[in-house]
C-alpha cells in the first residue's frame, strides 16, 4: 500500500456529457469535485456510480508526499465548485500536476463562441 500509486480516474458523467474525475489514494478513499458538494470523499465503488471507470494517469509513490500537500493545502482553503474555473477536472489535474487545466472546460467555450460565430454570420446574410 504504502508503494501503490496514486490514479487518476475517469468515467461517464451521469448526464451523459462529458467525464467526470476524481483521484484514488492507495488507501481506498477517492476524491472529486462535484456542483453543490464541493470536495467530495468517497470510495472507488461511490465514485464509479456503477459505471466503468478508467485510469488516465498514475502518479508513483515517491510523489505522493506532493499531492497530499496540494490536497491538504485545499482542505485549508476550500474551493467551490465552477464548471468553468474549479471543476472535477480542474481539480484533479491540480492536484496530481500543480497545473489547474480543463479540456472539458475549454472544449465547451469554444463549442458556445462558435455557435455565438454562427448565429451573429447567418443573421448578417
Amino acid at each position: 500500500m504504502i508503494f501503490d500509486p496514486i490514479m487518476v480516474l475517469t468515467r461517464p458523467k451521469k448526464n451523459g456529457i462529458g467525464t467526470h474525475w476524481g483521484v484514488h489514494f492507495p488507501d481506498g478513499r477517492v476524491y472529486d469535485y462535484a456542483p453543490g458538494v464541493d470536495l467530495r470523499v468517497t470510495t472507488y465503488e461511490g465514485f464509479a456510480e456503477a459505471a466503468q471507470v478508467a485510469c488516465v494517469r498514475e502518479i508513483p509513490w515517491n510523489m505522493a508526499h506532493i499531492v497530499r500537500a496540494r490536497l491538504e493545502e485545499l482542505k485549508r482553503n476550500p474551493r467551490r465548485y465552477d464548471a468553468l474555473n474549479w471543476n472535477c477536472e480542474t481539480f484533479a489535474e491540480w492536484l496530481t500536476s500543480g497545473v489547474p487545466k480543463s479540456t472539458q472546460a475549454i472544449v465547451a467555450l469554444l463549442l458556445a463562441g462558435l455557435v455565438v460565430f454562427l448565429a451573429i454570420a447567418s443573421r448578417a446574410k
